[in-house]
């Protein structure tokens, strides 16, 4: 016999009513988003959810720009349309759906975030105590230096780039200078506010430096294409432990479209009645990948012992 109250049931039957279609909100944006996005629409056929009969997708009717007033006029518009739930893709775009659906019932499902509990978005990643949950990107930043360590033989100064604006890229700042210390890597810190200034700066480097390592940063990330472009020129090879462009000469970081499987997942999980506030933040997955065009345009020989640890080598 079911000890299920009555509210229980109504909201058990009304998720599970037939006709009844899931909408979610989309809010993200540059291509990494779109892979994101690829992996979540392919991962949610695998719980039964086909696009057009049981679920929908809406999403932002332009680029979010991380321009908080932009981010903010658009959830505002994916929450007008009834919708069940929001997808959101990087930091400053769930933190503000966190906010924008504070005092309704709609949950947030926060994807390629970093570091979510210093960032604030969640209280704990076994008990995010909220609205929210989702899919973290490793913390792969301190391995992904000395992997860039390993290629070139006696490397002993990396560029940085970053901007202070961004939160996320200060966090990630803490703990770097202590993985170079103990690789014998000095860290040349530079503080850009624009993607134009990061390559004007990177044009004219002085010839000791070695390498360029990229940290997450919302205002260079989704236009790191040029930043790539500027160290091929020099002859530099650029390495992150997150996502970027493929031309980036080695990244060991997350795969969108795998973090977006992992999303679809949890979004079977809420729509069957899992609370975010339950449903522990899960951890992408990270792998190592070698762009070898690169590598040739900048006349260098990767070691073999890193391309047996890749797991993609762009040829």
């Amino acid at each position: 016999m079911c000890s299920c109250t009555w509210p229980a049931v109504h909201e058990l039957y009304r998720m599970q009513a037939p006709g009844k279609i899931y909408t979610i909100g989309i809010a993200g944006h540059t291509a990494f988003t779109n892979q994101v996005l690829e992996g979540f629409r392919e991962g949610m056929p695998e719980s039964g959810y086909v696009e057009g009969k049981n679920v929908n997708y809406i999403y932002c009717s332009r680029p979010l720009d991380n321009n908080d007033q932009i981010i903010d006029a658009e959830l505002k518009k994916l929450l007008a349309q009834n919708i069940d739930m929001l997808l959101t893709a990087y930091n400053e775009t769930a933190l503000r759906a966190k906010k924008a659906v504070e005092g309704t019932d709609i949950p947030v499902l926060a994807t390629v975030f970093s570091r979510p509990v210093e960032m604030g978005l969640v209280k704990t990643l076994s008990h995010p105590e909220g609205s929210v949950t989702g899919v973290q990107v490793a913390d792969t930043m301190s391995k992904a230096l000395e992997l860039l360590g390993q290629i070139i033989p006696h490397t002993k100064k990396i560029y940085l780039p970053y901007n202070p604006d961004d939160p996320v890229s200060i966090l990630y700042l803490y703990g770097l200078n202590k993985t170079a210390s103990r690789l014998g890597i000095e860290l040349v810190l530079h503080k850009v506010h624009s993607v134009e200034e990061a390559v004007t700066t990177i044009e004219g480097l002085p010839n000791d430096v070695d390498a360029i390592y990229r940290i997450p940063s919302p205002t260079l990330s989704p236009r790191n294409r040029k930043l790539s472009q500027a160290a091929i020129k020099r002859g530099l090879p650029m390495g992150s432990g997150t996502t970027l462009d493929e031309a980036a000469l080695i990244t060991f970081a997350a795969e969108p479209y795998n973090i977006g499987k992992q999303a679809a997942r949890l979004a079977h999980q809420i729509r069957q009645g899992a609370k975010p506030a339950d449903l522990p933040m899960e951890t992408s997955e990270a792998y190592l990948t070698i762009n070898l065009k690169t590598a040739e345009k900048i006349g260098l020989k990767i070691p073999d012992s890193l391309l047996l640890q890749a797991k993609t080598i762009i040829h």
